[in-house]
């Protein structure tokens, strides 16, 4: 698991280092303070601080956006925050967001431009409680299976359609909160407080 981790960590500093040379020209990259002007720049993550933001951060500490002339202000995602709708309003200069996030809104009309994509695959995972632990997404069959929403569903429903699944009628799809009180209790909705 932490090789796993270090690996991916890896993985996004060098995506970052790339893309910061991409954006170069053909002179040699600038000294910090050697800047004529300072371009500031705001970066919407998806979610709450965490592994997967790694990079971002061990940049701005770094000195990687200061040594390319940028002052990132990085921003944490939550519950209520769409990164793409951020963007799509100028909130944001920048927004981290999985690849079917941001497929929807795009053929929704919502002009954004897929930047890059710093992940080989998706991260997103389906889980289940302790019985039955199936891996095959044919087990969904009959179940009530919760999800975040926010775009988080379209990978889910693909997949079950892949494996012969009907969304709409073979499993319930319930929105769950972000806390997991579903899963860990047993409730297709949490409790009410």
């Amino acid at each position: 698991m932490k090789k796993r981790l270090t690996t991916r960590l890896l993985a996004v500093l060098a995506v970052l280092t790339l893309f910061a040379t991409a954006c170069g020209d053909d002179e040699a990259a600038v000294g910090v303070g050697d800047c004529d002007s300072v371009d500031s720049v705001s970066l919407q993550l998806q979610w709450l601080t965490q592994a997967q933001f790694a990079g971002y951060y061990a940049a701005a500490d770094g000195g990687i956006y200061e040594k390319y002339c940028l002052d990132v202000e990085i921003r944490e995602g939550g519950v209520d925050i769409a990164p793409h709708q951020q963007l799509a309003s100028g909130a944001v200069d920048f927004a981290v967001s999985w690849v079917p996030k941001a497929l929807v809104p795009r053929e929704e009309g919502m002009d954004i431009v897929n930047v890059a994509q710093v992940f080989q695959r998706s991260g997103t995972l389906q889980v289940s409680g302790p019985t039955p632990a199936s891996t095959a997404p044919a087990a969904l069959a009959g179940k009530v299976v919760g999800n975040w929403g926010w775009g988080n569903e379209f990978e889910l429903l693909a997949g079950s359609r892949k494996a012969g699944l009907d969304p709409s009628s073979d499993y319930e799809l319930v929105q769950q909160s972000f806390d997991m009180l579903a899963l860990s209790t047993g409730r297709s909705t949490p409790p009410r407080q």
